[in-house]
């Protein structure tokens, strides 16, 4: 049944939670408007994985809307290039990664082409509040996120608390607006500490992964400045067969979507796998990005996803190496 207003959402709500108490409904989550989020369906020896990257928008009438990419096993799309080949001091060096043009997953250069809308309701319970969101969409029914405060309280962090639909999610909002973004050369030179979090599917199996991000090993681009890029010389992630074993470096690449909205993406592959070509054309990582922006216009970090779908059919389920992530790069987290 539609629910017909966001007060009505609090009244039902309400009478499932129990000890939670009712926050007024006008309140925004955290006192932010914009935010960036990345949620999936992510389950152990399933074909169906999803995942999906978008923002957020709640306003003071208690109304929400989502636009968002979606990405799936049932649909697996291509990898697209972007346009972008990283040029000047970040490439064509031994040192330094191959001038190749950088690849997104498909879909991602053009605008979110899924839009829903609904309302949301707050609730406090044990001094930590939370967002009821009721979509006017029947197949997404509702979800509920944690709702955090970042110690200089710039900006909110949203934890995935519960929904029918999804198992996983990561989103971060503030009162920026969504067309508000930093340039590479600014996300190049943050210097606090970032981690970066992730739940991953491949070969059917769900990982949780805990590391920290440096973003000093990154060079910029000074030919395409919206670039920047490292190569990692040895890394035990890059395994081959011989005689290509030799070379396990892996390149890695950031690059700006646009100038116009929060996109961003990360592309890497392992040297190796391009088997003596210059670029690698298979299974390489496409994870699209949308930045973190606080309400003085800082970047705090990313939210994203990996769609990267398996693009050969040289074995008997290709849909078992796909790899399928939501994550998060940031200093809070």
């Amino acid at each position: 049944m539609r629910l017909r207003s966001a007060a009505c959402v609090l009244l039902m709500v309400a009478g499932l939670v129990g000890s939670a108490s009712p926050v007024t409904a006008a309140a925004l989550p955290g006192g932010k408007a914009n935010h960036v989020v990345s949620f999936g369906s992510l389950q152990e020896q399933s074909g169906g994985n999803w995942v999906r990257l978008g923002t957020y928008t709640f306003s003071g009438t208690g109304k929400v809307r989502s636009d968002t990419w979606a990405w799936s096993q049932s649909k697996p799309v291509a990898r697209v290039g972007t346009g972008t080949v990283p040029g000047g001091r970040c490439s064509g060096t031994s040192t330094t990664v191959r001038a190749c043009e950088i690849k997104t997953a498909g879909g991602f250069l053009s605008p979110a082409p899924e839009v829903r809308t609904g309302s949301f309701s707050l609730y406090s319970t044990g001094g930590r509040q939370y967002v009821n969101i009721a979509w006017d969409q029947s197949t997404w029914r509702s979800e509920e996120w944690w709702v955090d405060t970042a110690p200089d309280t710039t900006y909110t962090r949203l934890t995935f608390k519960y929904s029918p639909k999804f198992t996983h999610g990561y989103g971060y909002g503030s009162n920026a607006g969504l067309a508000v973004r930093r340039p590479m050369q600014t996300v190049r030179a943050h210097q606090a500490p970032l981690t970066m979090t992730y739940h991953r599917a491949v070969k059917g199996s769900v990982d949780y992964v805990d590391r920290a991000w440096d973003m000093s090993r990154y060079i910029q681009c000074t030919t395409t400045t919206w670039c920047m890029a490292f190569k990692t010389q040895a890394t035990d992630n890059c395994a081959c067969a011989a005689p290509y074993d030799k070379d396990r470096s892996l390149q890695t690449f950031v690059q700006q979507i646009t100038n116009k909205d929060r996109r961003d993406t990360h592309w890497h592959w392992c040297t190796c796998l391009a088997k003596g070509s210059q670029c690698y054309k298979g299974n390489s990582h496409v994870y699209p990005l949308l930045q973190i922006i606080d309400d003085q216009g800082r970047w705090r970090g990313w939210v994203g996803v990996e769609a990267s779908f398996y693009p050969y059919t040289d074995v008997a389920d290709p849909r078992r190496n796909d790899m399928l992530s939501v994550f998060r790069v940031t200093e809070w987290a």
